[in-house]
């Protein structure tokens, strides 16, 4: 028996992983899920559900320190972007005093993904090809080429991105808004590309490559493509970070065909589940290196993915035992989904 612990099992990222983890027919996984909320709808799909307070909380360690020695966890998948540094602060006195393999990359690679700027820097820094990018203080708004692409240095799901077609709409927005980049806007929608690498005990994945189409930051809809240009960029970058674990890259292809990260992702990505069910299951891929076992795979390249909404109806006795006790095992579950029989 495998137990594995998977965080924030009510965002898309948690539930990714569990699914995927739920597609590893040939191991024996007991999954154990965990949030913050006892509405949270993906911890309802895993063997056995803790609820656990924010990452940033005094009690916290703590708290994954009942649940490592209560369930003897193997494995701790985080799935909130908010738990990274912490996962990679604490990764290695959590495995000397829990035995608990924290699937995380180093601190270094963790801070510069967080940040686009920093991601920028480290993709200039160290060679490869790159959208130029502005701090506010930096940018001369009357020499930059229109229109150029706004965002939050460190965000997500596309909250506060937009596109800005002349220096007046620039100053007004810079003037409103602090902690922005100002990026050369590279191609069309139809050009951006969603990648997947996992690397786990010195052995890199092939990369996956995704098409996609986004709605509200998510990707609803995915094609995935060969490219041996942009697998071997997204492979090089990995290397570079000194990824551990999977890492998502997302960039666009320019008018030269040139591929330029925009931004990375130190963690499993919310399409992991998309390579799951395409033939390339990141989580497997990763369990399996570690454990020197053998995992082949084979994309299937003649497949398109379209994501849906589903719904998961729980007894509120269930719900409401959950809040009381912190824990609960939900093998007697009713889920209901549109469609599942």
């Amino acid at each position: 028996m495998i137990n594995i612990l998977v965080t924030g099992a009510g965002g898309g990222v948690g539930q990714g992983i569990i699914k995927s983890l739920k597609m590893i027919y040939d191991l024996d996984i007991n999954i154990i899920a965990a949030d913050m909320s006892p509405l949270a709808t993906g911890i309802y799909s895993g063997n056995k559900a803790y609820l656990v307070p924010a990452c940033t909380a005094d009690n916290y360690l703590m708290r994954l320190a009942d649940i490592f020695t209560s369930e003897n966890i193997q494995y701790y998948f985080p799935g909130t972007d908010v738990e990274l540094s912490f996962c990679a602060l604490n990764k290695v006195s959590i495995k000397e005093n829990y035995n608990v393999e924290v699937v995380i990359s180093n601190m270094d690679a963790v801070l510069i993904s967080d940040d686009k700027y920093k991601t920028f820097e480290f993709l200039r820094d160290n060679g490869f090809t790159y959208p130029e990018t502005f701090l506010e203080d930096e940018v001369n708004i009357d020499k930059i080429s229109y229109p150029v692409i706004v965002k939050p240095a460190v965000g997500c799901r596309s909250i506060g991105v937009g596109i800005v077609n002349n220096k007046v709409d620039l100053k007004r927005r810079l003037l409103s808004e602090n902690g922005l980049i100002i990026q050369e806007l590279i191609g069309t929608d139809a050009d951006e590309y969603t990648c997947t690498v996992v690397i786990a005990n010195n052995k890199v994945s092939d990369v996956l490559i995704l098409r996609r189409v986004l709605r509200s930051g998510d990707t609803f809809r995915a094609e995935p493509i060969k490219s041996e240009v942009i697998s071997n960029y997204v492979k090089s970058v990995a290397l570079a970070l000194n990824v551990n674990g999977s890492c998502n890259f997302q960039l666009r292809i320019d008018k030269n065909g040139i591929p330029k990260i925009f931004e990375i992702n130190c963690r499993f990505s919310g399409t992991t589940p998309f390579c799951s069910q395409l033939g390339f299951n990141p989580v497997e891929f990763y369990l399996k290196n570690i454990m020197n076992i053998e995992y082949k795979y084979n994309i299937d390249y003649n497949r398109v993915v379209l994501r849906y909404w589903s719904e998961v109806v729980v007894d509120k006795n269930i719900v409401e035992s959950l809040d009381e006790n912190q824990e609960i095992s939900p093998s007697f579950f009713k889920k209901v989904s549109l469609f599942e029989k």
